[in-house]
């Protein structure tokens, strides 16, 4: 969590410590839960999930939703927005790009959706896409431009040297 600018505070908040046995040694991972109780596993040396995969929602009976793909990006964003009200908005983090819709339903319940999808082929189709959809939908990845996804972005912020780069966050 260190070498991903994420506090363990709040990762301890979102996630579990999770075991695991394989080809009979057992391995540790950060575990953050899907809706329907399999986890999305990740170390340095493995990235992974447990069945049943799934999407992981948060509703929070806000107005606005925010749509990340994975979860180092959804607590790369709640560590950059760690001193606001968190309840001001619901979260969907797909687990994969493939759940987008899957998660749609749940997203379309909202008067604005904030998508902060990864910045290569796949998660910018999908936001174009989205974006086809209705004016609900908002691609937000211009913030992290230069970089793979939030998260990358987030683990950069104090390698730029110049400070006009950095965008103000909504």
């Amino acid at each position: 969590m260190h070498q991903r600018r994420i506090s363990l505070g709040l990762a301890r908040r979102y996630c579990k410590e999770v075991s695991y046995e394989l080809n009979g040694k057992e391995y540790f991972s950060i575990g953050f839960k899907n809706d329907s109780g399999g986890y999305e596993l990740r170390n340095p040396y493995f990235k992974a999930s447990s069945s049943p995969k799934d999407i992981t929602t948060f509703n929070n009976g806000a107005k606005e939703a925010a749509v990340f793909e994975g979860f180092m990006d959804f607590l790369s964003f709640m560590a950059i927005h760690k001193n606001q009200q968190q309840f001001q908005r619901d979260y969907v983090v797909l687990n994969s790009a493939s759940f987008f819709e899957k998660a749609r339903p749940f997203m379309e319940q909202h008067e604005a959706i904030r998508l902060y999808l990864d910045r290569d082929e796949t998660g910018q189709n999908y936001s174009r896409y989205a974006l086809s959809l209705s004016n609900k939908y908002q691609d937000e990845s211009r913030l992290y431009r230069h970089h793979k996804d939030l998260n990358e972005w987030i683990m950069n912020i104090g390698k730029i040297q110049n400070k006009n780069l950095v965008p103000k966050l909504r």
